[in-house]
């Protein structure tokens, strides 16, 4: 079922094996190229069509809010702690003529099937999930952003499965000459998009725009993950992690469009019992 939609690498054993060893050891890992060839461009063709038609990024000036709201888009608030489009749509197709369409499907059928937590349970070693909740999420340049605020922090530890979409192929950039332009902008965070993890300040909790003004030498940070073209971020996030995704500039080369899943999972008492 799943080697329908997911690149078949990351469902070999030795590409389970070695992702479960990198997340067991740094409690992230990201995954570029995963859904196959197929599901990657539908998702990439009609990204780029509607980003065009609607003239937003590349320098494009973001002056209209309304950009993309729509009755299956609708605007995401209060702007002091975030702003993006969430798609709110009935229309989850296999060939949905929107893009957001064919991310609610891929959300149906992968992200919320129990043959990707299964396969989930192989990656991280965290057990089967016990529950999910999830967006799909539009972020338009010189529009978009989450602020971290103590609001977003979890009782429980959970899993993030954050599928990323924008412009670009999706591979790392390595200073070549045949780099990506879009890949080595999104890579350098310059335009932001980015996604960050920072550890709450338990003695500043009235400071609830902590990360609004973001300081790349600021030493709660945890983790950040650069936009990237079909790109899988596993994420163990505890009690005392907060994150955002940082606003994203009018220079961009796209939207950051994403599946953001939390998945629920087994504390370390729980998974020890049922072995």
């Amino acid at each position: 079922f799943l080697s329908t939609f997911i690149n078949k690498t990351y469902l070999k054993t030795e590409s389970i094996d070695e992702i479960r060893q990198r997340f067991e050891e740094e409690s992230s890992v990201q995954l570029r190229h995963f859904f196959n060839e197929e599901w990657e461009n539908k998702v990439k063709s009609r990204l780029l069509k509607e980003d065009t038609e609607q003239n937003v990024g590349r320098g494009q000036p973001a002056l209209d809010y309304s950009v993309g709201i729509n009755e299956d888009w609708t605007s995401v608030g209060p702007a002091h702690k975030q702003r993006f489009l969430e798609y709110v749509g009935n229309n989850a197709e296999i060939d949905g003529s929107s893009c957001g369409s064919v991310l609610s499907y891929l959300k149906k059928m992968v992200f919320q099937s129990p043959q990707f937590g299964r396969l989930l349970k192989n990656y991280t070693s965290l057990g089967f999930p016990l529950g999910y909740r999830g967006k799909v999420r539009r972020f338009r340049p010189g529009l978009d952003y989450t602020i971290a605020h103590y609001g977003i922090l979890t009782k429980e530890a959970v899993l993030d499965a954050t599928m990323c979409f924008v412009r670009g192929s999706g591979k790392q950039s390595l200073g070549e000459e045949d780099d990506d332009e879009d890949d080595i902008l999104w890579q350098s965070d310059d335009k932001g998009g980015f996604e960050c993890y920072i550890a709450a300040d338990d003695e500043d909790e009235e400071n609830v725009e902590a990360a609004d003004e973001y300081n790349d030498d600021d030493d709660t940070k945890l983790l950040s993950v650069s936009a990237s073209h079909n790109t899988l971020s596993l994420v163990y996030r505890d009690p005392g992690t907060m994150r955002f995704v940082k606003y994203v500039g009018s220079g961009a080369p796209s939207s950051r469009w994403d599946i953001a899943i939390e998945y629920q999972v087994e504390d370390d008492d729980e998974e020890t019992q049922d072995e």
